[in-house]
Order: C-alpha cells, then structure tokens, then sequence
C-alpha cells in the first residue's frame, strides 16, 4: 500500500531506504529545534523578547513553534505533494533576521519580513507541485 501510494518502487527505492533516509533526515533536522530558539529568543531594537514574554517563554515558545511547524509541514509534503521533502526553518535566513534586521526594527516588523519570504517559497514549492 506504502509503495503503491508513495510510488517507492518506481522511483527506484526501497521501503527500507526511505526508512532509513527518514530516520537520518530527522537526526539531521532536530538540532533544529534546539537552535532555532536560542537564535531567535533575542531581543529587538525595543529590547522585547522576539518570542514574547521573558526569555525563558521565548524560548519554549519558538521550540514548540519550530516542532510543530517542521513536522507537520513535512507530513504534508510527504501526504499531500507525494514529494519526499523535509520542510523547516531556515537557520540561515533566522540568523540573519535576529542579529540584522531585528535589532534595528521591532520583532512584528521582522517576523513581517520572515512572513513575506514564507509566502515566496509557499508559492515555489505550489509552482514544484503543480506545474
């Protein structure tokens, strides 16, 4: 049922193949999680905490956020775009937005800026999809 679904044979895998590169994906994903909160659970040009709150609810709150977002995205692309792709944040670009744009702007304006480049690639990865 798997292979017919996910049409693992044709595209010349293995169930055990995909298993495994599942399992590596996720150890490759879930420094993730970790990082992405100490990186973005800094402070703006106002002083606010990015995530809200004191910095130890920044924290747990963009952890939570990093999780849940980077799970169920991939799930989707898995389920719904049958296109075997691990989807979540980009350190590069969070790293940028927390030393860069956000000391000299307020956390709304920077996580703006972060919505907007989501929206880019929303409609990249539907351009992948559908056409």
């Amino acid at each position: 049922m798997l292979d017919k679904y996910f049409k693992i044979t044709q595209r010349g895998s293995t169930l055990g193949r995909e298993i495994r590169g599942g399992v590596v994906t996720f150890f490759t994903m879930a420094y993730i999680v970790a990082l992405n909160p100490l990186i973005l659970a800094t402070t703006d040009s106002t002083g606010a905490f990015i995530g809200g709150g004191d910095r130890t609810n920044a924290i747990i709150i963009v952890a939570a956020g990093t999780a849940l977002i980077a799970g169920l995205l991939t799930m989707l692309m898995g389920a719904v775009a049958n296109f075997p792709l691990a989807i979540a944040t980009g350190l590069g670009l969070n790293t940028f937005v927390a030393v860069s744009i956000a000391k000299n702007s307020t956390w709304a304006q920077a996580m703006g800026l972060v919505l907007i480049e989501g929206i880019l690639i929303l409609i990249l990865v539907l351009e992948l999809i559908f056409f």
